[in-house]
Protein backbone atom coordinates (compact mmCIF):
# COMPACT_ATOMS: atom_id res chain seq x y z
CA UNK A 1 0.00 0.00 0.00
CA UNK A 2 2.79 2.42 0.89
CA UNK A 3 4.49 1.73 -2.41
CA UNK A 4 1.25 2.52 -4.24
CA UNK A 5 0.71 5.74 -2.32
CA UNK A 6 4.32 6.80 -2.84
CA UNK A 7 3.99 6.10 -6.56
CA UNK A 8 0.81 8.20 -6.79
CA UNK A 9 2.46 11.00 -4.78
CA UNK A 10 5.52 10.88 -7.06
CA UNK A 11 3.33 11.07 -10.17
CA UNK A 12 1.43 14.07 -8.78
CA UNK A 13 4.63 15.79 -7.64
CA UNK A 14 6.36 15.21 -10.99
CA UNK A 15 3.34 16.54 -12.87
CA UNK A 16 3.21 19.62 -10.61
CA UNK A 17 6.87 20.51 -11.16
CA UNK A 18 6.68 19.91 -14.90
CA UNK A 19 3.66 22.21 -15.08
CA UNK A 20 5.35 24.79 -12.84
CA UNK A 21 8.53 24.96 -14.91
CA UNK A 22 6.56 25.01 -18.17
CA UNK A 23 4.54 28.01 -17.01
CA UNK A 24 7.69 29.72 -15.71
CA UNK A 25 9.49 29.14 -19.02
CA UNK A 26 6.52 30.55 -20.94
CA UNK A 27 6.41 33.68 -18.73
CA UNK A 28 10.16 34.23 -19.14
CA UNK A 29 9.77 33.79 -22.90
CA UNK A 30 7.01 36.44 -23.06
CA UNK A 31 9.11 38.81 -20.93
CA UNK A 32 12.07 38.31 -23.26
CA UNK A 33 9.85 39.00 -26.27
CA UNK A 34 8.52 42.22 -24.73
CA UNK A 35 12.04 43.40 -23.85
CA UNK A 36 13.19 42.59 -27.38
CA UNK A 37 10.28 44.54 -28.86
CA UNK A 38 10.93 47.53 -26.60
CA UNK A 39 14.56 47.62 -27.73
CA UNK A 40 14.01 47.27 -31.48
CA UNK A 41 10.36 48.41 -31.89
CA UNK A 42 10.01 46.84 -35.36
CA UNK A 43 7.53 48.29 -37.84
CA UNK A 44 6.07 46.65 -40.92
CA UNK A 45 7.49 47.28 -44.37
CA UNK A 46 5.46 49.36 -46.82
CA UNK A 47 5.00 48.19 -50.43
CA UNK A 48 3.72 50.70 -53.00
CA UNK A 49 3.24 50.29 -56.76
CA UNK A 50 4.54 53.67 -57.89
CA UNK A 51 4.24 53.12 -61.63
CA UNK A 52 2.62 50.55 -63.91
CA UNK A 53 2.31 50.13 -67.66
CA UNK A 54 -0.20 47.71 -69.19
CA UNK A 55 0.27 47.56 -72.96
CA UNK A 56 -1.42 44.23 -73.73
CA UNK A 57 -4.29 42.37 -72.12
CA UNK A 58 -6.45 40.49 -74.58
CA UNK A 59 -8.08 37.09 -74.98
CA UNK A 60 -8.56 34.61 -77.77
CA UNK A 61 -11.64 32.61 -76.88
CA UNK A 62 -12.78 29.07 -77.66
CA UNK A 63 -15.97 27.77 -76.10
CA UNK A 64 -15.60 24.08 -75.17
CA UNK A 65 -18.00 21.98 -73.07
CA UNK A 66 -19.74 25.13 -71.82
CA UNK A 67 -16.43 26.49 -70.49
CA UNK A 68 -14.73 29.56 -71.86
CA UNK A 69 -11.16 28.42 -72.47
CA UNK A 70 -9.15 31.52 -73.21
CA UNK A 71 -5.56 32.31 -74.02
CA UNK A 72 -4.67 35.54 -72.27
CA UNK A 73 -1.91 37.65 -73.85
CA UNK A 74 -0.46 40.15 -71.41
CA UNK A 75 2.33 42.70 -71.03
CA UNK A 76 2.53 44.45 -67.67
CA UNK A 77 5.49 46.30 -66.15
CA UNK A 78 5.49 47.38 -62.50
CA UNK A 79 7.75 49.56 -60.38
CA UNK A 80 7.39 48.81 -56.69
CA UNK A 81 8.85 50.82 -53.83
CA UNK A 82 9.66 49.00 -50.59
CA UNK A 83 10.04 51.23 -47.54
CA UNK A 84 11.82 49.99 -44.41
CA UNK A 85 10.82 52.49 -41.70
CA UNK A 86 12.78 50.75 -38.94
CA UNK A 87 15.68 52.40 -37.13
CA UNK A 88 17.26 49.18 -35.87
CA UNK A 89 16.04 46.43 -38.22
CA UNK A 90 17.25 45.56 -41.71
CA UNK A 91 15.95 43.03 -44.23
CA UNK A 92 17.71 40.56 -46.54
CA UNK A 93 15.70 39.69 -49.66
CA UNK A 94 16.51 36.31 -51.17
CA UNK A 95 13.82 36.75 -53.83
CA UNK A 96 10.52 38.49 -54.51
CA UNK A 97 7.92 36.92 -56.78
CA UNK A 98 5.08 38.79 -58.45
CA UNK A 99 1.95 36.73 -59.12
CA UNK A 100 -0.60 38.17 -61.55
CA UNK A 101 -4.27 37.27 -61.07
CA UNK A 102 -7.34 38.23 -63.03
CA UNK A 103 -10.42 37.50 -60.95
CA UNK A 104 -9.28 34.41 -59.09
CA UNK A 105 -7.30 33.02 -62.01
CA UNK A 106 -3.52 33.19 -61.95
CA UNK A 107 -1.96 34.10 -65.28
CA UNK A 108 1.67 34.97 -64.46
CA UNK A 109 4.47 34.41 -61.97
CA UNK A 110 7.84 36.17 -62.27
CA UNK A 111 10.85 36.99 -60.08
CA UNK A 112 12.33 40.45 -59.75
CA UNK A 113 15.78 40.79 -61.30
CA UNK A 114 16.96 42.90 -58.33
CA UNK A 115 17.35 40.12 -55.76
CA UNK A 116 19.17 39.11 -53.68
CA UNK A 117 19.84 42.36 -51.82
CA UNK A 118 19.98 43.87 -48.35
CA UNK A 119 17.78 46.79 -47.29
CA UNK A 120 19.17 48.84 -44.45
CA UNK A 121 17.54 51.08 -41.86
CA UNK A 122 15.23 53.92 -42.93
CA UNK A 123 15.68 52.93 -46.56
CA UNK A 124 13.46 52.93 -49.67
CA UNK A 125 14.33 50.43 -52.42
CA UNK A 126 12.79 50.26 -55.90
CA UNK A 127 12.22 46.90 -57.61
CA UNK A 128 10.81 46.19 -61.06
CA UNK A 129 8.71 43.35 -62.42
CA UNK A 130 7.83 42.58 -66.03
CA UNK A 131 4.92 40.18 -66.56
CA UNK A 132 4.81 39.30 -70.24
CA UNK A 133 3.59 36.27 -72.14
CA UNK A 134 0.49 34.17 -72.62
CA UNK A 135 -1.50 31.80 -70.43
CA UNK A 136 -4.58 29.63 -70.87
CA UNK A 137 -7.25 30.66 -68.37
CA UNK A 138 -10.76 29.30 -67.85
CA UNK A 139 -13.31 32.05 -67.30
CA UNK A 140 -16.92 31.58 -66.32
CA UNK A 141 -19.72 33.54 -67.92
CA UNK A 142 -19.68 36.33 -65.31
CA UNK A 143 -15.90 36.62 -65.47
CA UNK A 144 -15.95 36.84 -69.26
CA UNK A 145 -18.70 39.46 -69.10
CA UNK A 146 -16.59 41.47 -66.67
CA UNK A 147 -13.56 41.17 -68.95
CA UNK A 148 -15.55 42.41 -71.95
CA UNK A 149 -16.86 45.34 -69.91
CA UNK A 150 -13.37 46.30 -68.79
CA UNK A 151 -12.09 45.92 -72.35
CA UNK A 152 -14.67 48.46 -73.50
CA UNK A 153 -13.57 50.82 -70.71
CA UNK A 154 -9.86 50.05 -71.38
CA UNK A 155 -9.27 49.74 -67.61
CA UNK A 156 -8.63 46.36 -65.97
CA UNK A 157 -8.81 45.30 -62.33
CA UNK A 158 -5.76 43.10 -61.83
CA UNK A 159 -4.61 41.65 -58.54
CA UNK A 160 -0.82 41.34 -58.13
CA UNK A 161 0.48 39.47 -55.11
CA UNK A 162 4.09 39.92 -54.00
CA UNK A 163 5.71 36.89 -52.37
CA UNK A 164 9.07 37.73 -50.75
CA UNK A 165 11.51 35.30 -49.17
CA UNK A 166 13.43 37.26 -46.56
CA UNK A 167 15.31 37.25 -43.31
CA UNK A 168 15.35 40.07 -40.77
CA UNK A 169 18.38 41.53 -39.04
CA UNK A 170 18.20 43.08 -35.58
CA UNK A 171 21.65 44.44 -34.78
CA UNK A 172 23.90 41.37 -34.91
CA UNK A 173 20.98 38.95 -34.70
CA UNK A 174 19.58 37.47 -37.90
CA UNK A 175 16.57 35.26 -38.44
CA UNK A 176 16.57 32.30 -40.79
CA UNK A 177 15.03 32.90 -44.22
CA UNK A 178 11.24 32.67 -44.15
CA UNK A 179 8.22 33.36 -46.36
CA UNK A 180 5.77 35.85 -44.85
CA UNK A 181 2.17 36.02 -46.11
CA UNK A 182 1.84 37.43 -49.63
CA UNK A 183 1.44 41.19 -50.04
CA UNK A 184 -1.75 41.99 -51.94
CA UNK A 185 -1.72 44.83 -54.50
CA UNK A 186 -5.15 45.39 -56.06
CA UNK A 187 -4.56 47.52 -59.14
CA UNK A 188 -6.81 49.40 -61.53
CA UNK A 189 -4.72 49.47 -64.70
CA UNK A 190 -5.49 51.57 -67.79
CA UNK A 191 -4.49 50.05 -71.11
CA UNK A 192 -1.82 52.01 -72.98
CA UNK A 193 -1.29 52.05 -76.74
CA UNK A 194 2.23 51.64 -78.13
CA UNK A 195 3.09 53.29 -81.45
CA UNK A 196 5.75 52.27 -83.94
CA UNK A 197 8.24 54.80 -82.56
CA UNK A 198 8.05 53.09 -79.14
CA UNK A 199 6.02 55.76 -77.38
CA UNK A 200 2.92 54.77 -75.40
CA UNK A 201 -0.22 56.81 -74.93
CA UNK A 202 -2.93 56.26 -72.35
CA UNK A 203 -4.29 57.40 -68.99
CA UNK A 204 -1.67 57.79 -66.28
CA UNK A 205 -1.49 55.13 -63.59
CA UNK A 206 -2.18 56.39 -60.06
CA UNK A 207 0.28 55.20 -57.39
CA UNK A 208 -1.26 52.46 -55.24
CA UNK A 209 -0.22 51.36 -51.76
CA UNK A 210 -0.48 47.61 -51.32
CA UNK A 211 -2.57 45.92 -48.65
CA UNK A 212 -1.71 44.79 -45.16
CA UNK A 213 1.88 43.62 -44.80
CA UNK A 214 2.58 40.91 -42.21
CA UNK A 215 6.32 40.38 -42.19
CA UNK A 216 7.38 41.12 -38.61
CA UNK A 217 4.07 40.12 -37.01
CA UNK A 218 3.81 36.68 -35.41
CA UNK A 219 0.72 34.75 -34.37
CA UNK A 220 0.77 35.90 -30.75
CA UNK A 221 0.49 39.49 -31.95
CA UNK A 222 3.94 40.75 -30.95
CA UNK A 223 5.93 42.25 -33.81
CA UNK A 224 9.42 40.78 -33.68
CA UNK A 225 9.65 38.35 -36.58
CA UNK A 226 10.26 34.59 -36.38
CA UNK A 227 12.34 33.29 -33.49
CA UNK A 228 14.79 31.00 -35.31
CA UNK A 229 17.76 33.29 -34.59
CA UNK A 230 21.32 32.77 -35.68
CA UNK A 231 24.11 35.04 -34.50
CA UNK A 232 26.76 36.67 -36.67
Amino acid sequence: MRIGRQSRWCNFSCFFWILYYSILAFILFIVAVIIFWLIFQPQELKFTVTDASLTQFNLTNTNTNNNNNNTLYYNLALNVSIRNPNKKAGVYYNRIQAIGNYGKKRFALVNTTSTPFYQGHKNTTMVRFVLQGQQVVVLGGKELSRFNSETSARVYNIDVKLAPRIKARYGKIKTAYFKPPKVDCQLKLPLSTIYNNGTSVGPKFVSKECGSVKIFTISVGIEIGPFSFETG
